[in-house]
């Protein structure tokens, strides 16, 4: 028999200039339209869980979102915009902006979501990536890839994005609020 599978919502409510606006992960899909998917599909379901702990007494509000991201993927950098469109209104950082769109061993998978009065940090939790991603994602383009490199990481990230719905969201990230974003952040990410 195989394993149950959790359903999982795959929306996120947003304000947008006092409107409300219900986000779908197949609109992220579409607006993405590259290759990306797993960084973009671990980012949404970051922000899912963002959502919930800046929503606690009113929507959260595009308005006054400013994002500070860990990962510098293309991905990760769509599935924020989608949701914030902190990237178009230049409220959108990286903790190592000189790494912008390359994938690396010591990148995280974690984020810092300020709406101007709270913040937010989100991480992936420990061992959810298995150390094989990044050993990998290190050996990719160099001479020391292999010819199955590709194909293996392609198969680890779908495997990590089917995982990704299948487990409760409360469960793939920690959560610490008020914590502040990373102090690089914090001088260049005001609203």
């Amino acid at each position: 028999m195989p394993p149950l599978r959790i359903e999982q919502d795959k929306t996120i409510d947003i304000r947008d200039h006092g409107r409300p606006e219900q986000l779908d992960y197949a609109g992220l899909l579409r607006f993405h339209q590259g290759k990306a998917i797993w960084g973009a599909s671990v980012t949404f379901r970051a922000l899912q869980r963002a959502a919930q702990c800046l929503s606690e007494s009113a929507l959260w509000d595009r308005q006054s979102l400013c994002v500070t991201s860990a990962h510098p993927g293309p991905g990760v950098r769509d599935a924020i915009e989608y949701v914030t469109h902190c990237v178009s209104r230049d409220r959108y950082r990286l903790t190592e902006p000189e790494r912008e769109g390359h994938c690396h061993k010591g990148m995280r998978f974690a984020w810092w979501i300020d709406d101007g009065v709270r913040s937010v940090a989100i991480a992936l939790r420990d061992g959810f990536v298995p150390q094989t991603f990044f050993a990998l994602v290190d050996r990719i383009e160099t001479p020391m890839e292999r010819p199955d490199d590709q194909e293996r990481l392609e198969r680890l990230k779908e495997r990590l994005t089917e995982r990704l719905w299948t487990e409760p969201l409360n469960d793939l990230f920690y959560v610490t609020v008020d914590a502040g974003r990373p102090e690089r952040a914090a001088r260049t990410c005001t609203s």
